[in-house]
């Protein structure tokens, strides 16, 4: 009985999780727009109090600093050895094997491919400048943005034949998969729920590649990032690699060598265009880069970004506009001044044609807001019927997950029932 009970607990929490979790949305555009990057952490080590100079670098990280400014996903922890460390800090201070003080260590997101840091020397503002950003990091962010499906990098080995057929082969792969990949279709209820900000018929299924030398001095810093996105990816040095970039930056996994084939390639192109089925971001695969991007501002504009600025008007037309105002008001308030001398029989009339008018001023902006948003463009309501028949449509669906995995329940306590009775 122990035996059924166990696969069936397990099928039960699969159909369960199913119901929660399943959604239509492309995983490389809900990772865009729901999938917040991950933290760097920026460790400084140091013993006693910090110099003017060693200060302000660290300052940079502060809430007003440089570094937040640029949105980029890290964040600031200082470690006085002088000052009793936490355990964890003082094993890795240990194996950095440097004497070097102020010292910076760069960490990937916990838990760490790489815990011992991908990077470490002397805290400057140049050595933080490279580390959050770099002009590769900010060509793929555009490129993402403006709904790449992702951005393949193409990690050269240095051996130029070897690069050059592996590079090939990944190019025509990726065409290929441009040509026969289908997106999901997304349903309605996940449109309502707020699962995409963007038409469906909008989304690309485009992939781009990036070629990087592993000896370019601009993208040191980013080359030894790519390389830490896994524990082992150091030890294949010799061989070409290509990373598949996506959403906020987030390297799915690492393709090396002969790995670079049309099976892999695809492989992975349709796990990033394929349905989430689980929205929750820890339970997928991939590590996220240090890039300095306001990704909540760029991804989903505001609608006041979406509306064209109006022509300025100058100086002088501003004035005048102002001198009418004023006029305006002046007016008014003669006007009010006359209507507080009105006798009551004047109020209950005005008090009437107030009423009368109500009607037709609400009748009017209704007017204007369809007509303004017949004029934007930007959504369109969805016919009659079409909500109703989308949330009819998931609740069916999520009703018969729900059957079946009563039906599996009811089996399986009619053969422990069975199973009892045959031991009595």
């Amino acid at each position: 009985m122990r035996r059924l009970l166990i696969p069936v607990t397990l099928l039960s929490a699969l159909l369960t999780t199913t119901v929660i979790w399943a959604c239509s949305v492309p995983v490389f555009r809900y990772a865009l727009e729901r999938w917040p990057a991950d933290q760097y952490s920026a460790v400084v080590f140091h013993r006693g109090p910090l110099q003017p100079e060693q200060q302000r670098v660290v300052d940079l990280f502060a809430r007003e600093g440089a570094v937040a400014r640029q949105s980029a996903n890290v964040e600031l922890k200082l470690v006085d050895l002088d000052v009793d460390p936490a355990p964890q800090d003082l094993e890795l201070w240990k194996r950095q094997d440097s004497q070097t003080l102020p010292l910076l260590v760069m960490r990937t997101p916990l838990p760490a491919p790489v815990p011992v840091g991908f990077w470490s020397g002397e805290l400057t503002e140049e050595n933080v400048t490279r580390l959050i950003d770099s002009p590769l990091r900010q060509k793929i962010a555009k490129q993402l943005i403006d709904g790449q499906t992702a951005v393949w990098v193409f990690l050269e080995s240095g051996d130029a034949e070897q690069d050059k057929a592996a590079l090939e082969q990944l190019k025509a792969e990726l065409k290929r998969m441009e040509k026969t990949l289908k997106l999901p279709e997304i349903e309605q209820a996940d449109i309502e729920q707020g699962l995409v900000s963007v038409a469906p018929e909008s989304l690309k299924l485009k992939f781009s590649v990036e070629t990087l030398s592993r000896k370019e001095a601009a993208e040191d810093y980013f080359t030894r990032m790519l390389i830490a996105t896994e524990n082992d990816l150091h030890e294949f040095s010799d061989e070409p690699m290509a990373l598949p970039v996506f959403g906020r930056g987030r390297v799915l996994y690492a393709l090396i060598g002969k790995g670079i084939n049309p099976g892999t390639i695809e492989q992975a192109c349709r796990d990033l265009t394929g349905p989430c089925t689980c929205q929750v971001k820890d339970q997928n695969p991939g590590t996220d880069l240090l890039m300095a991007v306001n990704w909540e501002k760029l991804v989903t504009p505001t609608p006041q970004e979406e509306k064209e600025i109006p022509d300025l008007t100058g100086l002088t037309s501003f004035s005048k506009q102002g001198a009418d105002a004023a006029q305006g008001l002046s007016m008014s308030k003669e006007k009010e001044q006359k209507s507080d001398q009105a006798t009551p029989k004047t109020e209950s009339v005005s008090a009437e044609q107030t009423a009368q008018a109500e009607p037709a001023t609400a009748e009017t902006k209704v007017q204007t807001q369809e007509s303004d948003s017949a004029d934007a463009g930007t959504t369109e309501l969805p016919a009659a019927g079409t909500t109703e028949a989308a949330q009819s449509s998931s609740l069916l669906r999520n009703l018969s997950i729900l059957a079946v995995l009563a039906i599996v329940i009811v089996l399986a306590a009619s053969y422990i029932v069975m199973g009892r009775k045959s031991e009595s």
